[in-house]
């Protein structure tokens, strides 16, 4: 029994080397022999384009015998892509995302790390469709003068065009609220609601209310919601550039669609009387949000010595200072200004808060889309690694020739606290909103 035991194990041993020295096994070694895995030197890039525009990512590899490519978006196999060059000749919205590519031999394959494509398009998406359909409805209610005067071909001198001074003063674009009839401000009323947030609009409402306040309490027909402004430059679309300019005194928002950024800047406030106030049993305190954001910013910063400046300001720096009192030079030279203040890095953590909150006081008047984009821009890490804040005087915003100032690589905010002008014993507030990159939507200089 043993032996037959024995015999048959020999008989299935010699069977599985003979099958060990066969020619498949042979033939593996062949096709594998020599060769190396695929080895990647230079990934794909990440990338940032315009609608429209045409991409490549590229990708260099090494190892041995006939290399292979297949490109990826989301980790699905593009058609056609498997070559080391992924070409998209003109980008759309859609093409945004993550892409890599495997590179592969007869030996093995090997991923790159990702790269992303980001799509930076000419349209503002949902606002801009809103805002041009309220702007189309607007205009069907004014006669055909009225629409000449409110609708202005786009160029950067005439978008300028808007002061800190009442419109008896310095001319605005575009046409007076006073001139239109019950039902046409209501349209334009709508547009402006659309454009804006809500607490936008409730400014825009209270500043017209505070000129009839000072029409009504001694300064006569040089003021008075009447003489607030509306103007299209550029014709209202849902996807071509135009700009929508509310003005008037102590008002300017220049709201650009479609332009190179979202932004409504230069955007120019000031209130007087300077806080709450009663006009036609309807109680106002149109720029509460932004005083007191200032005047908590205030306080917390007379604590850092770096924070004071060391100059006096009895009005904004680029305000709108230019000849003839409308806005200055454009794009401004903001690399004339020296003296920055405190680092936000170098505040606690409740003071940076406190900054934060003063430059969202500004950036909520904006519809969400808008507000959205900005804020992540003017918030990031980044950004905010390179943000200062700044005052000039007492720290407070009681006191004439106040001064505060938060800039960083694209917000400029200025706060100034100015003598009365109908209230003379009293004080009042001029602030300014800019943005470096996105002044009139990113068209300064174009």
């Amino acid at each position: 029994m043993i032996k037959r035991w024995m015999g048959m194990l020999l008989l299935a041993l010699a069977a599985s080397l003979g099958a060990c020295g066969g020619s498949g096994s042979s033939d593996s070694d062949d096709s594998t022999d020599g060769d190396s895995t695929p080895t990647i030197t230079t990934s794909p890039a990440s990338q940032t384009v315009a609608l429209g525009s045409a991409v490549s990512f590229s990708v260099v590899a090494s190892g041995s015998g006939t290399l292979s490519y297949q490109w990826r978006k989301a980790g699905t196999s593009i058609s056609g892509a498997t070559s080391s060059t992924f070409s998209i000749a003109a980008v759309a919205s859609s093409d945004a995302g993550s892409y890599d590519v495997v590179v592969s031999n007869s030996a093995g394959s090997v991923t790159s790390s990702a790269a992303t494509l980001t799509v930076t398009t000419t349209t503002t998406g949902a606002l801009s469709e809103q805002a041009a359909q309220a702007a189309e409805t607007f205009l069907a209610t004014l006669s055909s003068s009225q629409q000449s005067a409110v609708q202005l071909s786009w160029s950067l001198a005439t978008a300028r065009q808007w002061s800190n001074l009442p419109a008896q003063l310095v001319a605005r674009n575009g046409i007076s609220w006073g001139s239109l009839s019950s039902a046409q401000q209501t349209a334009a009323r709508s547009l402006i609601a659309t454009a804006l947030s809500s607490a936008g609009n409730s400014l825009h409402e209270g500043l017209q209310a505070a000129d009839d306040y000072l029409a009504d309490n001694g300064g006569g027909s040089s003021y008075g919601q009447g003489q607030f402004y509306i103007a299209f430059l550029g014709t209202p679309s849902a996807s071509s550039f135009w700009l929508l300019q509310l003005s008037g005194h102590h008002l300017t928002y220049n709201i650009a669609f479609n332009g190179s950024y979202k932004s409504p800047t230069p955007v120019f406030l000031g209130i007087e009387p300077k806080g709450s106030f009663t006009q036609s049993g309807v109680t106002y305190d149109p720029m509460q949000a932004q005083r007191t954001a200032m005047s908590n910013l205030g306080a917390a910063l007379t604590a850092y010595s770096d924070a004071q400046l060391s100059g006096t300001y009895s009005d904004l720096l680029f305000g709108a200072n230019g000849s003839g009192n409308i806005d200055g030079s454009c794009p401004r030279d903001y690399a004339s200004v020296d003296d920055h203040g405190v680092a936000y890095g170098s505040l606690s953590s409740t003071d940076q808060a406190l900054v934060q909150e003063a430059i969202k006081a500004y950036v909520n008047t904006q519809a969400t889309e808008y507000a959205d984009e900005l804020l992540a821009q003017y918030l990031s890490d980044t950004a905010l690694t390179s943000t200062y804040a700044a005052y000039a005087g007492s720290g407070t915003v009681t006191t004439k020739g106040n001064y505060f100032r938060i800039e960083g690589p694209r917000v400029w905010i200025e706060f100034s606290v100015q003598s009365g002008v109908i209230f003379n014993n009293d004080i009042h507030f001029h602030t300014i909103w800019r943005d470096k990159s996105g002044d009139y939507g990113g068209q300064c200089g174009s």
